[in-house]
């Protein structure tokens, strides 16, 4: 059986951790029979899940989680410690044995890589296997999640890009491209083509079946990449300060959308299409502030008014913009349209702290200058909302969100995250 999957690395992480839980309640029935609390196994679970998380086990799209490597030992000493204290604090947390602790060890350095191995096996991801070498390795990757569609030379690689993708470096024949890494070489020659082209380049610098499970392991190619720690720290936040932010605003979102629908006819959400993380489309969700005929309005405005039509054209904002909706024009005046971004951070399809997401139209003028923006999400806030918003030109927006991705560092995210709170309440540039 063959299940072959597009962008299947979350999908494989979802059914590893699954069977972590199944094996959690198997091991916890097996050598913690008097263990009646269905608490215990949850949080054990989640524990686990966020050091391994933090550990870095879920980043690689080429290996198995867990094995016999410092990232698994990182994560299960961090499991054993986080319950421990968890245990000493919430007494719902039972007390496991260490023959449970031993068991556990054994399945995330032994039997996990197995189970991770066969899952990849029948939802194979279709790839380029690029290799100078005078043979393949396509059966092996099969065993690595990859279904090897095409194999070509490394000086074949550029000719193919070029004939493959876009102008704007889109490749929609793959999602990945496996590079045979082997020859350090290699991986300098494909990061200087990966800043030109929205497509995963990963190096493999061994295809012995050992190397799988201990290393050296498969690692992305990219000319510019956020550093694995700081990612993480960053996605730490996000999922924090989002799912916070959900519990604490729900009040808000009821009264709002009570409001909307009040004020005008329509739905109270509004799904703008919007370009993430690769160029890959993306629906941000928003509170409605505009007429249902929104668009026939502004189509009608810009024919009738030039003065609006260069403003449009310019900005893609109107500073008085007719199809705003009276309760719209507050909402977007104090930021709370944006409110529903939230839920878009928890999906991971955002960053709380990012470029500004930018509409199909607007690729051209990032064009000019650099798209490196579209290598990390795009963020709910960032340096453009705390610096004045729509009161800058529009070379300063691009400049903005070139230089954050240019020079990120998770100092900087803290500090526009402390700032963006003083930029909403000034409402300085907002409407």
């Amino acid at each position: 059986m063959n299940i072959s999957l597009r962008n299947n690395g979350s999908v494989l992480v979802v059914m590893e951790l699954l069977f972590l839980l199944f094996a959690i309640v198997v091991l916890r029935n097996t050598f913690v029979p008097e263990s009646v609390a269905l608490t215990t196994v949850v949080a054990l679970w989640v524990i686990l899940v966020a050091a391994s998380y933090i550990a870095g086990e879920f980043e690689s799209t080429a290996r198995a989680n867990f094995g016999l490597t410092l990232r698994t030992q990182a994560a299960f000493g961090m499991t054993y410690a986080g319950y421990s204290i968890m245990h000493g604090l919430w007494p719902w947390c039972e007390l496991v044995t260490v023959k449970f602790w031993l068991a556990l060890w054994l399945y995330l350095n032994a039997f996990a890589p197995i189970i991770g191995l066969c899952l990849r096996y029948v939802t194979r991801q279709p790839v380029l296997l690029v290799t100078d070498l005078h043979f393949t390795k396509t059966r092996l990757l099969r065993w690595w999640g990859f279904e090897c569609m095409e194999v070509i030379t490394l000086e074949d690689l550029p000719a193919w890009l070029k004939a493959n993708s876009d102008d704007r470096g889109q490749v929609a024949k793959y999602d990945t491209i496996i590079v045979d890494s082997s020859n350090p070489k290699t991986e300098h020659i494909v990061a200087g083509l990966a800043g030109d082209y929205f497509v995963d380049f990963i190096g493999v610098p061994s295809f012995k079946m050992n190397t799988y499970l201990f290393g050296p392991h498969p690692r992305p190619i990219a000319s510019y990449s956020l550093s694995g720690v700081g990612r993480r720290l960053k996605r730490v936040v996000d999922l924090v300060l989002s799912a916070l932010a959900v519990v604490i605003l729900s009040p808000v979102y009821i009264v709002t959308s009570i409001i909307i629908k009040l004020d005008s006819p329509g739905p109270v959400f509004y799904r703008h299409r919007r370009l993430g993380r690769n160029m890959r489309e993306l629906r941000i969700l928003k509170f409605r502030t505009m007429h249902r005929d929104a668009d026939k309005r502004l189509a009608a405005l810009l024919d009738s008014d030039p003065a609006f039509k260069q403003e449009f054209e310019e900005k893609f904002k109107l500073t008085h913009d007719p199809r705003v909706t009276r309760v719209g024009r507050y909402l977007r005046r104090s930021s709370i349209d944006e409110l529903p971004q939230f839920f878009n951070i928890l999906a991971g399809q955002m960053s709380f702290v990012g470029p500004r997401p930018i509409v199909d139209d607007e690729v051209k003028y990032y064009k000019e200058h650099s798209l490196v923006m579209f290598r990390v999400p795009p963020g709910a806030t960032g340096r453009w909302q705390v610096s004045g918003r729509n009161d800058t030109s529009y070379d300063s927006r691009v400049q903005m969100d070139t230089s954050y991705v240019q020079e990120w560092t998770f100092w900087e995210d803290l500090k526009i995250i402390l700032r963006t709170p003083s930029a909403v309440l000034s409402r300085r540039g907002s409407y």
